[in-house]
């Protein structure tokens, strides 16, 4: 056979046969050993497994040990571990999250800027919030915010029951039962010291979001509402109901939870006098 260009044209069989026949390598060339299997050292390889075995046993050890974890086991081989979990970011848990999440919380602020315009926004807000991390690190603010403020009784309502529970010691005194009236005024002494050392922590809480805001957004007075979102039926869901619906929104009596402004905290740092209007429930 030809080529278009007149030259002959070797057929397949022909091609093969030289390649074949033709040496791999000339005389001159140094020999190539070429290994598929290249084996590690028996020692090292054990190493290697260990270390990859003990991280994957770290890694598994943040979910089992957080936030209930077993006082046997779990919870001291956690403790051990616990600056490589800080150093790796693995000290995580999800069971937050499953088998059966509840409602969340929301905190939504309403900033009043000098020129008297008006921002509303909420955190935390999936849209501008990011990377998911620092959305998740948001929204365990806001839900520590609800857990501490909206489920603290208000000072009137310890106050009652404080009383309450001193007319319970005067009449187990009166009535000879002596041990129990001081195991009472034991307790009651320890829950009085505990409410004040939580209001004190909601406060710190509180006023450090307001002024981060105010900074951040340039703002003179802000408001915090703490918000319940709650979770729709499955057959709302199936009927196409948005899980950002306000119908799912529910403001409690004492949702609104501080109203600060901007001389509040300036008035902080100078003298410490100033006292901000806080809410409680």
């Amino acid at each position: 056979m030809k080529s278009k260009k007149g030259k002959p044209e070797l057929s397949k069989a022909e091609v093969s046969a030289l390649l074949e026949a033709a040496p791999l390598s000339s005389g001159d060339d140094p020999a190539i050993n070429v290994s598929d299997d290249m084996p590690l050292n028996p020692w090292l390889r054990r190493l290697t497994s260990v270390l990859i075995l003990a991280f994957l046993a770290i890694v598994i050890l943040g979910p089992l040990s957080n936030p209930i974890a077993s006082r046997h086991l779990t919870a001291p081989l956690a403790a051990w571990v616990s600056p490589v979990h800080r150093a790796l970011f693995l000290g995580h848990g999800y069971r937050f999250f499953a088998p059966n999440p509840g409602p969340s919380h929301l905190v939504q602020y309403k900033i009043t800027r000098a020129d008297g315009t008006q921002l509303e926004s909420v955190f935390p807000d999936r849209e501008t919030i990011k990377p998911r991390l620092l959305y998740h690190r948001w929204f365990m603010l806001s839900e520590t915010v609800y857990s501490e403020h909206a489920q603290t009784p208000s000072q009137r309502e310890f106050e009652r029951l404080n009383l309450s529970r001193i007319q319970q010691v005067k009449a187990l005194n009166k009535g000879g039962r002596l041990v129990l009236a001081r195991s009472l005024e034991t307790t009651r002494k320890r829950e009085e010291e505990a409410y004040q050392r939580t209001l004190k922590r909601i406060d710190v809480l509180v006023r450090s979001i307001a002024q981060f805001l105010l900074e951040r957004e340039g703002g003179e007075e802000i408001e915090l509402t703490v918000v319940t979102r709650t979770l729709p039926f499955p057959a709302e869901v199936r009927q196409g109901a948005n899980l950002d619906d306000e119908r799912f929104l529910q403001y409690e009596a004492n949702s609104v939870i501080g109203r600060f402004s901007k001389s509040d905290f300036v008035s902080d740092e100078t003298s410490g006098a100033t006292k901000p209007e806080e809410v409680r429930p």
